[in-house]
């Protein structure tokens, strides 16, 4: 009896680790020769730049570049200065999911800075740096999906299709673009730039053939100088990039993270010249049927079968929600007039809940702005924002959350009323294991005498047919046709006719 088990390969990549973690770093710096002495710093704020990722086994090493500007009164002065540090910044990981050569998608943001004075002439700068990091790693699995030969012996075959979701793609493209920017109208000419901050807006991708069509912007907010007096300004720089992907699916979709490896931008001629260079990482996220062959045997000629348990990812829902965060926050100094607000997550912490899991979002703001008299200032304040998320029994959930959209601050009574908007997104996941016939032989051991023709059998709880036919040496088509069932199942504690099969 010939017989041979038809392989499939499944391909790809599986969700490996997700993370998001902070770590602080600080540095002394001292003020340039052309720059007056520091009598008051105004506030701190910093932007980080993912240069490289490095993985090995164990452990995720992420390079960058934070670039801090701090905005002060020099002596003798009343107008504001600004003054830039750059600090060198590696993040460091330790998991044991980590493995060499695995694809990461990262993201570095800093969502708080600050700077004090040593002396007129020497500060110490700390910035707090938030990381979220997803590794994936790669599989190929070989799974037999039927079984051919053996008909004329009575082989029956237990063939069940399974869903699974699986990740054929993973990819990143470093890209770059500038532009010149001139002031709304109403605003007046760049004459001196003090700090310009970038982020990144949402996102969109779909797929168009082979490729993943990547539209987004970039926020530009810029304080400078202009006359006797400081002023505000904000840019969109619109973009959109292409990644190849391969064959998609008609079921697949796209989880694409965009992260800022370089911004430049400076004052020339009353515009604004910016230059970037982002970073755009996609994971593609295919459901698939997949036919397994879970188990054989043969009512004829006794065979030995062999079944190992696969892994299998059954279920990848992604979704995301927007939760609204909102906090007074109360200033010493009165505020006029808000030139700039900027949130940022600084940390993600999840809770099991009824039916769920709850996270929630430690958000810092930082606003500046000017007082009655036309003083520069800044305050800070950190808001928590939460969102529940449903979460079926058996599955696991990886979480992100990050600010979207335009923070505002308004002055009220008291301070200053703090506004902005936090997307939270989620991937729930589900692995289970199934059976899979892996080898299939004739059996060395020979039936004792002969089979009954005809068994009496009360079905168990939990029973299925193919496990009543398997022990009795029938068939399930054969015990449908012999009970007039209707389908592949039958009621626990109900008597069943198992004829027996004769090849």
């Amino acid at each position: 009896m010939n017989m041979d088990l038809h392989r499939v390969t499944l391909e790809g990549y599986r969700s490996a680790a997700q993370m998001m973690f902070n770590q602080e770093e600080t540095l002394e710096s001292i003020v340039p020769d052309a720059c007056p002495d520091i009598a008051r710093i105004v506030s701190a704020s910093a932007k980080v730049f993912l240069k490289d990722k490095e993985l090995g086994e164990g452990t995720l090493r992420l390079n960058g570049t934070a670039k801090v500007t701090v905005l002060y009164i020099p002596e003798g002065e009343e107008l504001a200065r600004a003054l830039e540090v750059a600090i060198p910044i590696q993040c460091t990981r330790d998991d044991p999911r980590f493995h060499a050569g695995c694809p990461v998608l990262a993201d570095l943001q800093a969502p708080s800075a600050d700077a004090r004075t040593i002396n007129p002439r020497k500060i110490l700068v700390r910035v707090n740096v938030s990381v979220w990091a997803a590794a994936y790693e790669k599989e190929c699995r070989e799974l037999s999906a039927d079984l051919t030969g053996g008909v004329d012996d009575g082989v029956q075959k237990l063939i069940r299709t399974r869903k699974c979701c699986v990740i054929p793609s993973v990819t990143e493209k470093t890209f770059a673009f500038s532009d010149v920017l001139r002031p709304p109208a109403s605003r007046p000419e760049i004459e001196e730039l003090l700090a310009c901050r970038a982020e990144l807006g949402t996102a969109d991708a779909k797929f168009i053939g082979k490729k993943l069509v990547l539209k987004g912007d970039v926020q530009l907010s810029a304080i400078y100088r202009s006359g006797e007096g400081v002023c505000q300004a904000r840019f969109e720089l619109p973009y959109s990039q292409i990644l190849d992907i391969g064959e998609v699916p008609d079921e697949a979709e796209p989880e694409v993270t965009v992260t800022l490896k370089n911004a430049e931008c400076r004052a020339r001629e009353g515009e604004l010249e910016a230059a970037l260079e982002l970073l755009a990482q996609a994971a593609v996220w295919e459901r698939r049927n997949v036919e397994l062959i879970s188990d054989a045997y043969c009512v004829g000629t006794p065979i030995d079968v062999e079944r190992s348990p696969v892994r299998l990812c059954t279920l990848a829902e992604r979704s995301a929600r927007r939760e609204l965060g909102r906090k007074l926050c109360e200033s010493g100094i009165p505020a006029k007039q808000v030139l700039d607000c900027a949130a940022a997550v600084s940390s993600l912490a999840g809770a099991p809940a009824e039916g769920g899991m709850e996270f929630t979002a430690q958000v810092n703001a930082c606003t500046v702005y000017l007082s009655e008299d036309d003083a520069l200032c800044g305050v800070e304040t950190e808001i928590p924002v939460t969102c529940r998320v449903d979460l079926p029994e058996g599955c696991e959930c990886a979480c992100r959350c990050r600010t979207v959209g335009e923070a505002t601050a308004v002055p009220v009574t008291g301070g200053l009323e703090v506004r902005f908007e936090a997307e939270f997104s989620w991937t729930i996941t589900r692995e289970e294991q199934a059976a899979c016939v892996t080898d299939v032989k004739p059996s060395e051991v020979k039936e004792k005498g002969p089979r009954p023709s005809v068994v009496i059998r009360r079905v168990e709880r939990g029973e299925a047919l193919w496990d009543i036919a398997k022990a009795c040496g029938s068939t399930v088509d054969d015990i449908r046709c012999a009970n007039t069932l209707p389908g592949e199942e039958a009621e626990a504690g109900t008597l069943l006719l198992i004829p027996a099969r004769r090849i």
